[in-house]
């Protein structure tokens, strides 16, 4: 099974939506964490309440997914 020849294009295409989900997902987690300082200093239910909370899991999720771009494009193996 060998991989599927990739082109120029989609090349590129995998490295823009790296790019901008690893990018949104910085952002998203700055600014989760900014909204949530001082962090150490919460009880689990006070993180879970607080407003930071859901930009700061949703940019830890889009890092995430930007290590899985390929996966994301859905490139098969099969010509």
């Amino acid at each position: 099974m060998d991989d599927p020849e990739i082109t120029e294009g989609e090349e590129r295409t995998v490295r823009w939506m790296r790019r901008a989900l690893f990018g949104l997902g910085l952002v998203f987690t700055a600014a989760g964490l900014v909204r949530q300082w001082p962090v150490i200093g919460k009880t689990y239910m006070e993180f879970i309440e607080g407003k930071g909370y859901l930009p700061l899991m949703v940019g830890l999720i889009m890092i995430v997914l930007g290590f899985s771009v390929r996966l994301l494009i859905g490139q098969d193996s099969e010509k």
